[in-house]
């Protein structure tokens, strides 16, 4: 009995202790705990600095039950804020907006039809080498009698009695050798042509990178409002618990407005996330034309393997832009040969076939052999000549400088790329790590051992690094767009756009040493 009045004793001392050091710490507190109507109205000045956010209504403080609280490997699945949407049928992938741009792209119309008009000069130069006919009615009138009309050097017509005579004949035209300067003509046409071809693959695929950067743009600023949203519900509880702390007198005023300006600058940051994921709504609609309140994106696009930069550099030669460049230099060299063909003979098959005289005539038909060759032209095919080789002189410049920006810009493009996977990784890391620490320090509160701010910090280093981790993710997948792009190995998945893009290249795919490395475009 005595062993046990000992230990009640001592028990009730600290009690009694512990309720005195309460209401001591209540009586000195600045912060009245139980509201009094009368003497909030006779205060009129605060002993503490007002917030800098207006006053709202926060719900009944109360105590966040321990397990109602995340375990680790929830937060951890719930690291991305986006995987979520890969099952959802509603949402559209990359492929789906590429395929909607792509059928709604004004500039791929515009290239469409200057390679069909470039293909009908292509038929207009083919069409010299066919024989030409035409038909003629010709009336003549003369002053004088006893003069016999004559067509290409022959006698056509008896003596006119009156001066007068008609006929109506079918002319034909045949070219038979012109120094190769229509052949070279047709060349430079269907080089001109594949030029056209060529630009319009890498509009295709400007298009391809253009939609691809306000896919994750649009991603990114998505995800970034998610995280944020969790980062506030959790800042608010937290609050609460601070409040709740504050009345029971075991937290400090100060702890309750850290918590408050942590919670403002997180719903500032998140407004500020929604007004450039609303830009980059209507930067989608500008290309997909589906409306803003339509467009629900979802990433399905996964990371290719490891590959080397010289898997990539083999490639760069056949960008679509760098081909259309080499067509145009092959289109310049062909117009060169067609000048120095203008020195040469031009030889043609010409006849005529009469159907009516009037007055009568005996010929019927003719046909001539006409041979011509410029003997002195003032210095004008010269200079056309000369012309020409400066065109190409400057072309094979062209050619050269566009070849050396698509390799720097594809190393570019592989730097940056490896560089946004590296800090993928690296914040993979670092959010694993942040969430152990922010489970560590709940442990510690639960077990009372650290401060509830001690969670607040820990909460803020997790969702920031969960937000870090997710926007690296989606500039590291804008990046592999780019350098796909770059490499001139993005497909672009053009049969579903609805152009024939590929029935009019007339030259086969790019191909290198190995096997290239391949970008699924179209959702798995």
């Amino acid at each position: 009995m005595k062993s046990k009045r000992r230990t009640r004793q001592p028990r009730a001392r600290r009690l009694a202790v512990l309720a005195a050091s309460a209401l001591s710490l209540l009586c000195l507190s600045p912060w009245q705990v139980t509201a009094q109507p009368q003497e909030k109205a006779e205060e009129t000045h605060s002993p503490w600095p007002l917030r800098a956010l207006p006053a709202r209504e926060q719900p009944t403080p109360g105590r966040p039950a321990a397990a109602e609280l995340p375990a680790l490997e929830t937060m951890l699945q719930a690291v991305s804020p986006i995987a979520i949407k890969r099952l959802d049928p509603k949402a559209i992938d990359l492929a789906e907006c590429y395929r909607l741009a792509a059928i709604r792209w004004d500039q791929l119309k515009i290239d469409y039809q200057t390679v069909r008009a470039q293909q009908a000069v292509v038929a207009q130069a083919q069409s010299a080498f066919l024989p030409q006919f035409s038909w003629e009615n010709m009336q003549s009138f003369q002053n004088t009698v006893g003069v016999i009309p004559t067509i290409g050097g022959v006698a056509v017509n008896t003596v006119s009695p009156n001066g007068y005579f008609s006929f109506n004949a079918i002319n034909s035209t045949w070219l038979l050798f012109d120094s190769l300067r229509q052949q070279n003509r047709v060349a430079a046409a269907r080089a001109t042509a594949s030029a056209q071809t060529y630009t319009m693959a890498w509009d295709y695929q400007n298009l391809y990178v253009n939609v691809a950067q306000g896919f994750y743009q649009e991603l990114n600023y998505e995800g970034s409002v998610y995280i944020l949203e969790d980062q506030i519900a959790a800042l608010r509880g937290l609050v609460n618990e601070l409040q709740y702390r504050l009345k029971v007198g075991r937290s400090r005023p100060a702890d309750v407005f850290q918590g408050q300006a942590n919670l403002a600058a997180a719903v500032a940051a998140r407004e500020g996330y929604i007004g450039l994921r609303n830009q980059y709504k209507a930067t989608l609609n500008y290309y997909l034309g589906i409306g803003p309140e339509k467009i629900d994106l979802k990433e399905t696009q996964a990371f290719p393997g490891p590959q080397t930069l010289e898997e990539y550099l083999v490639h760069v030669g056949s960008r679509p832009d760098v081909l259309a460049q080499v067509q145009l230099l092959r289109s310049q060299k062909a117009s060169l040969a067609v000048a120095i063909g203008e020195f040469g003979p031009r030889t043609a098959l010409t006849g005529t076939y009469f159907l009516s005289h009037q007055p009568d005539s005996p010929v019927l038909w003719n046909t001539n052999i006409v041979t011509t060759m410029p003997l002195f032209t003032g210095g004008l095919y010269t200079g056309y000549v000369r012309q020409e080789q400066a065109l190409v002189h400057s072309a094979e410049l062209q050619v050269e400088n566009l070849k050396r920006t698509a390799d720097e810009n594809l190393r570019v493009a592989f730097a940056l790329f490896n560089a946004a996977v590296g800090q993928v990784l690296q914040y993979r890391e670092q959010v694993e790590v942040a969430a152990l620490y922010y489970a560590a320090q709940q442990s510690d509160f639960r077990r009372g051992v650290a401060q509830l701010l001690d969670v607040l910090v820990a909460l803020n280093v997790y969702q920031q690094a969960r937000l870090s981790l997710h926007q690296t993710e989606m500039n590291a997948r804008y990046q592999l767009v780019n350098l796909f792009v770059q490499a001139g190995l993005a497909d672009g998945n053009l049969n579903r756009t609805g152009l024939p893009l590929h029935d009019m290249l007339q030259t086969s795919s790019p191909s290198g040493p190995g096997r290239p490395p391949a970008m699924p475009v179209s959702a798995p």
